[in-house]
């Protein structure tokens, strides 16, 4: 589990997948499609870096459909207080249904940062 990752929030996570793939060489990972089977959520993969692709306005994920940096840290609750003693926004952290407690911190230039903490395996659904 990388300690960083990127979460682009894109019109249509298909067409970015195939844009990835061709226009940089970067590979599927795990790829998660509605019931409708459109694709939803995506990571993609080059060398050991992590581009994760939702769905802008997409509500159900991590960053609620807006381009953010998710970010594994030791202790969420700790962290997201350091953050806010810091002067950030913070909004507090859940336990999320895919296994992770996150919180969310927008920095002094409004930049979204998902810090969270991987508490166990869960499926994503």
């Amino acid at each position: 589990m990388q300690a960083l990752n990127t979460y682009l929030a894109v019109a249509n996570v298909h067409a970015s997948i195939e844009f990835l793939e061709k226009a940089f060489g970067f590979s599927r990972g795990v790829v998660l499609s509605d019931a409708d089977g459109k694709a939803r959520y995506a990571e993609m993969r080059h060398g050991s870096s992590v581009v994760m692709l939702i769905r802008k306005g997409d509500v159900t994920a991590a960053t609620s459909g807006a381009s953010a940096l998710y970010t594994y840290v030791e202790d969420v609750d700790r962290a997201l207080a350091r953050a806010r003693d810091a002067g950030a926004g913070v909004d507090p952290a859940e336990d999320k249904p895919w296994g992770d407690r996150a919180g969310t911190v927008t920095d002094p230039d409004g930049y979204r940062w998902v810090l969270a903490t991987f508490k166990k395996l869960a499926p994503f659904s």
